[in-house]
């Protein structure tokens, strides 16, 4: 079991990374395998960070910068990310069962085999979101932005999309309680006013 750091071990860790994002001095946050369950972490400047197989279950991430991160297999089961910025953050394999990410910004996100049961996504930036195998069942994704989102074999039995708006990649399938389905249509039964990308997709 990972120890879970003291605040002031985790602040002066916090202030080398700040230093290393800021001016190249310091040193980046890398946090693989620990535990940060109980720290005071919302708010906090943590891009970049490194927190490959993290524990952060249950922690309070509210308003949180953690774009760019990396989040490989950690554990943010019941998380509260509400407001988090979440711009580009590595979330393979991650555990986000039940997290609340009301509001996030998810922008070109990557959620490959991440674990979203029953987590909130109302409201959140979800533009160019990538998802393979990703578990959404019972997922709310209301009034969420799913702007040239991509979709591959994730399972969806259950999710909520009411009111989401936005594009879909070409292409793009997921696996709900009858079998395989066209996304577009899946979002659509779950609520969404979604229709086909149509331009260009960009990098």
């Amino acid at each position: 079991m990972a120890r879970t750091l003291s605040q002031a071990e985790f602040d002066a860790l916090l202030a080398d990374h700040r230093q290393w994002n800021d001016t190249k001095g310091g040193r980046q946050l890398d946090l693989t395998g620990r535990s940060l369950t109980g720290l005071r972490l919302a708010g906090r400047r943590m891009d970049g960070a490194v927190l490959h197989e993290a524990d952060l279950s249950g922690c309070d991430l509210t308003g949180t910068d953690l774009s760019h991160a990396e989040l490989i297999g950690a554990n943010l089961r019941h998380a509260k990310l509400t407001g988090a910025d979440l711009y580009k953050v590595d979330f393979t394999a991650a555990d986000l069962t039940g997290a609340d990410l009301t509001g996030a910004r998810l922008v070109r996100a990557n959620l490959s085999g991440a674990v979203l049961t029953g987590a909130v996504l109302d409201r959140a930036d979800l533009t160019k979101t990538y998802f393979f195998r990703t578990d959404l069942r019972g997922a709310k994704l209301r009034d969420a932005r799913l702007d040239r989102v991509g979709f591959d074999a994730d399972q969806v039995s259950g999710w909520d999309a009411a009111g989401a708006t936005g594009t879909v990649l070409a292409g793009s399938v997921v696996t709900g309680a009858g079998g395989p389905a066209d996304a577009i249509d899946a979002l659509r039964q779950a609520g969404a006013l979604v229709r086909p990308f149509a331009g260009k997709e960009a990098p």
